[in-house]
């Protein structure tokens, strides 16, 4: 994969979203080693503990943002890492030996069905849908599925390969909604307004309805092992970064009702495997090897055993919140 040439404007962002404060420089000139997006990054940290909100500073504007995704996973790159079949059998076994022997099993079921599991299936709308794989999941079992994107290629893909009706547009141009569930799978952590996007979806959700956000947890075991080469960081497409406490915090300010937010450790193999050293990794890596297996799965063994003591550490954050009744 070649870096674009194209520079992305930005904007300054030095002030924290959620309580205002100013950040502090928490690492500097970071580059996308993932998909080549061009520029030097910085990423910024709320000084209150209370918060621990981290942001890209500065930050690609509205209108530049595009330029990010130019290589992403949706437009035809969803192996833009590729591996030999031997590393796919080593990391097939190593993968199964983690869940089984880590008593992942349950969880990893859990997950895939976005905890909807004991959920009776009805309307769910994803927002920013990718290329469509959860909603064919979900829709297999037994859900009325809808799709939202922004990006044409990837519409195109979910409509054509995976036969879900997708909307091409803002999020707020959904006029009418009604919708049982609002699932936004890491979708958040891309937005420049996180708080105008849970709004919208509060609008889209019947009474009752349930929003859904999973997300990268900034206060993870993997962020505090691999510090600026933590995969959740992916600069400059990620925005912003949440821990469990500011994401409840969003939620409520935003009008949802019983927020409820955990961590997970169930996707750990993959980001100790997509985490390399700095010094190691070369932007747009083309292949992967064992050696990255192997240290995915140390990394989700380590980061299970860790889960044991501390609930927060887990990779990813999740948050369930329904939306408030209106009283008649």
């Amino acid at each position: 994969m070649t870096m674009s040439a194209e520079r992305i404007g930005t904007e300054t962002n030095s002030i924290c979203y959620s309580c205002g404060k100013q950040g502090e420089v928490l690492y500097r000139g970071l580059t996308d080693r993932l998909f080549g997006a061009p520029g030097e990054w910085t990423l910024r940290k709320c000084p209150d503990a209370e918060c621990g909100l981290i942001w890209l500073d500065p930050r690609p504007s509205m209108d530049e943002i595009g330029k990010a995704y130019r290589n992403y996973y949706t437009h035809g790159h969803a192996n833009h890492a590729r591996q030999s079949r031997w590393v796919r059998i080593v990391r097939t076994i190593l993968h199964t030996m983690s869940i089984y022997l880590l008593g992942l099993r349950c969880e990893r079921r859990r997950y895939k069905r976005i905890y909807l599991d004991k959920t009776p299936p009805g309307r769910l709308l994803e927002v920013g849908c990718g290329n469509g794989k959860r909603l064919a999941r979900m829709r297999a079992l037994g859900w009325e599925v809808m799709g939202q994107e922004i990006d044409p290629v990837a519409a195109e893909h979910v409509r054509h390969v995976k036969g879900v009706p997708v909307h091409l547009g803002p999020l707020e141009t959904i006029e009418s909604g009604e919708y049982d569930v609002v699932l936004l799978s890491h979708v958040i952590e891309h937005v420049h307004d996180p708080a105008a996007m849970l709004m919208t979806c509060q609008r889209l959700l019947k009474h009752n309805g349930l929003l859904v956000v999973l997300t990268p947890n900034a206060a993870s075991y993997g962020h505090s092992q691999f510090g600026a080469a933590w995969r959740g960081l992916e600069p400059p497409r990620h925005l912003h970064l949440f821990t469990s406490q500011t994401l409840s915090k969003l939620a409520q300010k935003t009008g949802f009702s019983d927020p409820r937010c955990w961590t997970t450790p169930v996707g750990a193999y993959g980001i100790g495997q997509s985490s390399p050293p700095l010094v190691e990794a070369a932007i747009g890596q083309q292949s992967i090897t064992v050696r990255d297996v192997m240290r995915g799965f140390r990394f989700q063994v380590a980061a299970s055993l860790v889960f044991l003591f501390d609930k927060n550490s887990g990779e990813e954050c999740v948050l369930m919140a329904s939306k408030k009744t209106t009283p008649p």
